[in-house]
């Protein structure tokens, strides 16, 4: 039973953190406490080109870092993280800590995709209470267009939709308890990381799908609205979202897909350059391509032979009807 027990213990030796700290006298300070419990291999960064160099470097498992490090761009930079845009591992655990605990900032650093927030000045226990527990648990995550991070679906508040969800690798705990090796990690995360950007393709969808209906609906039966502006701004977005599935879906095994997007784009600024009503047609056309878009990268995303068909006939159509 004591040798279980003893098994079980975290072994913070081979963990990897990466820690910001905007006071130099506490960065210095934490240090010492992290390396007197034996954490080995840390790295102190306050420049975000540090902080992106760190995580690119190597498979990192805690990212503790300064809030007035980054300020507004604290969202940005960790959803930058989350999505696999810099750092080998966007299921790493991150630690944002905050003097200034308002609502407002809370609400950023939900958004910003982090696991866990802790008040500054920081008490070395509750860090290592914070290790332990997601050694032993970690959140999984939601994968949205404008969000990546763990899911705060709670009881009541389950409102994110199951098939958005994905569970993740959970290094801290391999590393430090499970003591599985450095190739074996990263061939784990790698595995974790090709799921997420298939879930992240099929965001890209999920929101064409969404803002196309609002399209549609701005439409309505063809009776021309006095505004609109939200229509307009719900097509500008399309060809934002749409170029960014473009992008992601060349070269994979999504690559119809591509062709698909960019054909919704076409259509986009086909609708946009036209009088306010008068193009019906593409409109239909834009909200068919997009659900079948949404489902070529979910429930259908397989079926090779539909989403040729679709391109066939979208690309009929935009030969035979250019603008004058």
């Amino acid at each position: 039973m004591t040798g279980a027990v003893l098994a079980a213990q975290p072994q913070y030796e081979r963990l990897r953190m990466v820690m910001g700290e905007s006071d130099g006298a506490l960065s210095t300070s934490i240090e010492e406490a992290l390396h007197a419990r034996g954490v080995r291999h840390l790295i102190s960064c306050t420049k975000t080109d540090q902080l992106f160099d760190s995580l690119d470097a190597e498979i990192v498992d805690v990212l503790m870092y300064d809030y007035d490090l980054l300020g507004i761009e604290f969202a940005e930079i960790m959803q930058r993280i989350r999505r696999k845009a810099r750092g080998k591992n966007p299921f790493v655990v991150i630690i944002a800590t905050i003097r200034d605990s308002a609502a407002e900032t809370v609400q950023r650093l939900i958004g910003a995709g982090v696991d866990h927030l802790m008040r500054q000045p920081l008490e070395i226990d509750r860090l290592f209470e914070s290790f332990d527990t997601f050694t032993q648990e970690r959140k999984p995550f939601f994968v949205s267009y404008n969000y990546v991070g763990p899911t705060r679906r709670t009881g009541h508040r389950a409102v994110e939709p199951a098939n958005q969800i994905i569970r993740i690798p959970n290094t801290l705990r391999s590393r430090t308890i499970e003591m599985v090796s450095d190739a074996e990690l990263e061939r784990i995360v790698d595995h974790a990381v090709r799921g997420l950007d298939e879930k992240q393709l099929e965001s890209c969808g999920i929101e064409i799908d969404v803002l196309a209906t609002r399209v549609a609906d701005g439409f309505g039966t063809g009776e021309i609205r006095e505004d609109m502006q939200d229509v307009r701004g719900s097509l500008y977005r399309i060809e934002v979202v749409a170029d960014e599935l473009r992008r992601r879906a060349r070269g994979t095994q999504f690559e119809r897909v591509s062709e698909l997007a960019t054909m919704v784009i076409a259509l986009t600024q086909r609708v946009l350059r036209a009088p306010v009503g008068s193009t019906p047609i593409e409109v239909q056309l834009l909200t068919k391509l997009s659900t079948a878009i949404r489902r070529a990268l979910s429930v259908e995303r397989h079926s090779v032979e539909v989403m040729k068909e679709i391109s066939r006939t979208i690309a009929d159509y935009t030969r035979s009807h250019r603008p004058s």
